[in-house]
């Protein structure tokens, strides 16, 4: 009976773990700065049939224990458009942003977790500078 408690709450923590190492609260509280203003931004990924690896792991993410990737790539698609603003001064169609090629080559090359956070975190620090949740 003794072994049972142990495994129980390794096996609880477990579950409720995030896939990144994140402050998943402040990254949710810079979603909520954001959408206010870019609210009609969606992502590109589309999760009725994804073939593609990393939009699989993006897709399966929401509403399981890997929800934190699915919030970070939504953060990242607010900050890119956030950053295309800021750097031209001109306001872009929030229902079809531009999109960074080069990124979504990255990320959509990814196969597992740590390589989405990776390229979600460098993206988002690269459009939100020091504002990002992420060191």
């Amino acid at each position: 009976m003794r072994l049972a408690l142990p495994l129980t709450l390794a096996l609880a923590t477990a579950a409720t773990a995030q896939t990144c190492e994140i402050d998943i609260a402040a990254v949710e509280a810079r979603i909520a700065e954001l959408e206010p203003s870019y609210g009609l931004v969606l992502s590109d990924i589309g999760c009725d049939a994804p073939t593609n690896p990393a939009h699989i792991l993006m897709c399966n993410a929401t509403g399981t224990r890997h929800e934190d990737l699915w919030r970070m790539g939504r953060l990242d698609d607010l900050a890119w458009v956030y950053a295309l603003e800021n750097a031209t001064g001109q306001e872009v169609d929030q229902t079809n942003p531009p999109r960074d090629d080069d990124f979504l080559a990255s990320r959509d090359a990814c196969t597992d977790a740590a390589c989405l956070c990776d390229a979600l975190i460098r993206h988002t620090n690269a459009s939100l500078g020091g504002t990002s949740p992420y060191p």
